[in-house]
């Protein structure tokens, strides 16, 4: 014990050992990160790829600065980015937006539109202090589809509150942080803003699906080892009257340990505990247990009677040959022994007894594989992957302590209750890019108000059986979702891009079936990723 007792000691001194470095993010936006992705898998390179976004330490700088000479001409400036710098300090002002027409097929209002803009300040002091500030505001029609989720969920997918305007809706959208690194070992993070932890497409552990969300972040990075603290501060906004009076906070500490076991083998552990503001009987602000730096340590003190929702998990990540990986995640959110083995006898003969299925062996898993310069074809990339989540994984007993911000999940959009495949295709060249994305996912949904276990916004103490239950369960819905789009980077230093494209999504059941069309074009900046396909 004394020696636990000296850790957070000795982690608070590290900060002497050595020299700085550079300490921005790079933008938490997939079609750039792509083009990161092709180095890191080069078996020379240490960098820790599970933490997005990632910190523009010295190799990716390196990297940055080749892609960028890669597509741009001297001429590729941006007029509306004012810029004030001297030797050891930058200041950087740009414009952000979209400006989007589309058309869905399939209703009557068949006529959607995007149009948002705002401003991104950006600041580098000294190599040491990094600062970015980022707001946008729109009005925004969706394809049918989204428009059900909003108007049943108050909130635009991954930007907050909803506001009903004349066509549509309007919003606003607000991130922005400060980044310290002293040395080469620690990055310190404060600001708001969004997460992605994992290699996949998805993230069964945290994703950039929901709202940005208040932040601190510690970022270690010491021989073949990082770790990451998230401590952060979010919204549970289920309140029926849908009053931001009436959200209701919610804490959040998440840890990741990232080992290079070889400079082919990555693995990751993962822990998370979510707990409620306030309940009926008391309130709680930020619990300073959870600034105990030491992963699964508050999974001992769980077994101890906490009520706290705590997760835990495992990645991988291996560089088969010289342009191929394959990467996975394992979420346990509660489980017994016991009862797994009762599954497992159960899939291999269907007619043994026992009581298999049982409701609280909540888990998902993720398998992927990535491949590029595919067909020896340089910047042609293919992926795709599995995700499994068992039903009631990621619920609570409370819904405020749910594995969820801001209405929507903070892993996998579907919530639970589901089996997921997702591939990409995707071709660059110079300042075009073309891709093809198609989903496939089993869903069971919810029957007759029953609690079947896909709604983590339900608490899972409402689930019907107490064994038996299986992925998929309840009404058996198909979702197919493909997108086939082509993009021209106007200005890539600025990742303005024009875009053309078209989005099918069908989702049917033995009750209904819905489909839609949608076919869109525009220019936009690329600066954070927008899901649609779920």
């Amino acid at each position: 014990m004394r020696i636990l007792a000296l850790l957070p000691i000795a982690y608070c001194l590290l900060p002497l050992l050595a020299s700085s470095q550079s300490n921005q993010n790079i933008p938490l936006y997939r079609e750039k990160i792509l083009q990161y992705e092709k180095y890191f898998n080069n078996k020379d390179c240490s960098i820790h790829t599970s933490i997005k976004p990632f910190i523009n330490s010295k190799g990716v700088e390196t990297m940055s600065d080749s892609i960028k000479r890669s597509m741009t001409r001297r001429t590729d400036t941006l007029p509306s980015k004012a810029n004030t710098h001297d030797k050891d300090n930058i200041l950087t002002i740009s414009g952000i937006g979209s400006a989007e027409g589309g058309y869905e097929r399939s209703t009557k209002n068949k006529s959607k539109f995007l149009l948002d803009g705002g401003l991104t300040l950006e600041g580098h002091f000294k190599n040491k202090l990094s600062l970015n500030s980022t707001f946008i505001a729109g009005n925004t029609s969706f394809p049918s589809y989204l428009d059900t989720f909003i108007s049943s969920s108050h909130v635009i997918p991954g930007m907050g509150s909803a506001y009903s305007s004349k066509n549509g809706y309007s919003y606003q959208y607000y991130s922005g942080y400060l980044s310290y690194s002293p040395n080469r070992i620690f990055n310190f993070q404060a600001g708001k803003g969004k997460h992605f932890w994992g290699d996949g497409y998805r993230s069964l552990f945290l994703s950039d699906v929901s709202n940005s969300f208040p932040y601190l972040k510690i970022t270690t990075t010491v021989w073949k080892f990082q770790y990451t603290n998230l401590f952060t501060w979010m919204k549970d906004v289920t309140t029926p009257s849908n009053l931001k009076s009436d959200f209701k906070d919610k804490f959040a500490s998440f840890h990741y340990l990232s080992w290079n076991v070889s400079k082919r083998l990555n693995i990751g552990l993962f822990e998370s505990v979510v707990w409620q503001g306030s309940d009926s009987n008391r309130t709680r602000s930020f619990d300073v247990n959870y600034l105990n730096p030491i992963i699964f340590y508050r999974p001992v003190e769980y077994s101890l009677g906490s009520s706290d929702n705590v997760l835990i998990g495992f990645s991988f990540k291996e560089k088969l040959f010289k342009k191929q990986q394959l990467y996975g995640q394992l979420l346990l959110d509660e489980f017994l022994l016991s009862a797994v083995k009762e599954d497992i006898k159960h899939s291999i003969n269907s007619s043994s007894t026992g009581n298999w299925g049982w409701w609280g062996n909540k888990y998902g898993w993720q398998l992927g594989f990535k491949s590029f310069d595919l067909f020896k074809i340089d910047n042609l990339s293919f992926q795709t992957e599995v995700n499994v989540v068992r039903p009631f994984t990621y619920s609570h007993g409370s819904v405020q302590q749910n594995y969820a911000n801001y209405n929507q999940p903070l892993a996998h959009p579907l919530g639970s209750n589901f089996e997921e495949s997702v591939t990409f295709l995707n071709y660059r060249h110079k300042k075009w890019m073309f891709e093809a994305e198609f989903m496939y996912a089993l869903c069971g949904k919810d029957s007759g108000g029953k609690n079947m276990g896909s709604n983590i916004f339900q608490p899972y103490i409402t689930h019907q059986n107490e064994y038996g239950n299986y992925t998929g369960q309840g009404i058996k819905t198909n979702l197919r979702y493909m997108q086939l789009k082509c993009s021209y980077y106007l200005l890539p230093s600025s990742d303005l891009l024009a875009e053309a494209g078209i989005a099918l999504r069908q989702e049917s059941n033995s009750f209904s079936s819905t489909s839609s069309t949608f076919f869109f074009i525009g220019i936009k900046t690329g600066f954070m990723n927008r899901y649609a396909d779920f």
